[in-house]
């Protein structure tokens, strides 16, 4: 089977949305097509309207196509390992116009890559084009649409038991997701693999100081159970990393409110850190500091106890090294991951991660790697500033 590709190259900065532009336009085969995105600008974190038209030259004039079958992928080149959002689109009110409907986990740079397939019961050798666009996302944060008013196609439920968790006492949660636009907000049970698992479950207390990252254990059709202890009393924010099956991922999050010890009982001391971590953690910055709002490397620099490049790494959770920010609001999230096109990760101990960081303040992070089987966790701080400009 012959697949003509388009490719086309560069940052996409949404150029249809620009007063007297052209659409972002592409032609294979028989087939062109008109990116056409009905807001000026795509955010993350509520679900976002792409359309476009396809319409076929090959007769001399362009006429629109109606009924066509047609693939829309999203993903991030930069991160081939993030889930990727894959939808057969639908026709819209319009002749030849088709619209998909994906959410973004983060700003950042996509790339959408429609395919063009064989009417059904075509020819095993028909041809299939395939165009892509790419896609530049901003963050949430910046979004017009409050909060309240936002497309968001998924919710995080937590029930906890005990249904009043106390410190120092362990207590079993029990995860879903669930589709916040079906009416009986239907429960999720098909989800894809990220980083090897189908759920990465982050827990952060409210002062930023506890920090948990584990793996919910999948319960039944769809749910998933941790049994965690919290060392202290106070409120809790859960992130979790998931991807439902084919809608890319997504990062939702609920708050848990843990009380003081019983009646009779005593709160655990919060677990020791190694006083003299056998590892040493320094960030190579970009020369300005980190702006918000942008894509940019921040490399990890490992160092032994003796001051030595570490150079007995090993993969873990299908990468070298995790970097999980908190702002200080202890609402707004960040998953970094190392740069994958970048050759010679990991070597002398450097790690490079793609860091993009949607709030200007101060950011308590943790850097996750292993080493010798053991995974070791580094505290680390950052500051973002908003770009030269930028209101």
């Amino acid at each position: 089977m012959h697949r003509a590709l388009l490719v086309l190259l560069g940052v996409s900065r949404l150029a249809a949305s620009a007063e007297g532009a052209e659409p972002p336009r592409q032609r294979a085969g028989p087939y062109e097509v008109t990116l056409l995105l009905p807001q000026p600008v795509l955010y993350a974190g509520e679900e976002m309207e792409i359309e476009f038209r396809v319409e076929r030259t090959d007769g001399g004039s362009a006429a629109p196509v109606a009924w066509a079958r047609i693939r829309g992928v999203v993903d991030m080149p930069s991160m081939p390992a993030m889930a990727r959002f894959d939808e057969m689109a639908h026709p819209e009110d319009i002749v030849g116009v088709y619209g998909v409907h994906p959410t973004f986990a983060h700003g950042g740079d996509y790339r959408l890559c429609l395919t063009i397939l064989p009417p059904v019961g075509a020819a095993s050798s028909a041809e299939t084009y395939t165009l892509e666009f790419p896609l530049t996302v901003a963050d949430a944060t910046s979004s017009p649409t409050r909060e309240g008013a936002k497309v968001q196609p998924y919710v995080l439920e937590l029930i906890p038991t005990p249904r009043h968790p106390v410190a120092g006492e362990p207590v079993e949660l029990d995860l879903s997701v669930r589709m916040a636009s079906s009416f009986e907000r239907r429960e999720v049970t098909d989800f894809d693999v990220q980083h090897e698992k189908l759920m990465h479950l982050f827990i952060v207390s409210e002062d930023l100081v506890d920090f948990a990252h584990e793996h919910p254990e999948p319960v039944g059709k769809g749910g998933f159970r941790l049994t965690h202890r919290f060392d202290r009393p106070g409120k809790y924010r859960l992130f979790a990393d998931v991807a439902p099956k084919d809608a890319g991922s997504q990062v939702l999050s609920t708050v848990l409110v843990v009380g003081g010890s019983g009646a009779g009982g005593t709160v655990a001391a919060p677990r020791p850190r190694d006083p003299s971590p056998s590892t040493r953690v320094a960030l190579e910055l970009p020369e300005g500091g980190v702006p918000t709002g942008r894509t940019v490397i921040v490399t990890a620099v490992l160092r032994d106890a003796g001051g030595n490049p570490v150079r007995d790494l090993e993969p873990w959770l299908g990468a070298l090294g995790h970097l999980m920010l908190v702002h200080q609001d202890g609402e707004t999230f960040a998953h970094a991951h190392p740069d994958e096109r970048e050759r010679g990760v990991g070597r002398d101990g450097r790690i490079p991660f793609l860091v993009r960081l949607p709030r200007p303040g101060s950011y308590r992070g943790w850097l996750q790697f292993e080493r010798q089987g053991a995974v070791e966790t580094l505290e680390v701080s950052l500051e973002a500033i908003s770009p030269a400009g930028a209101r």
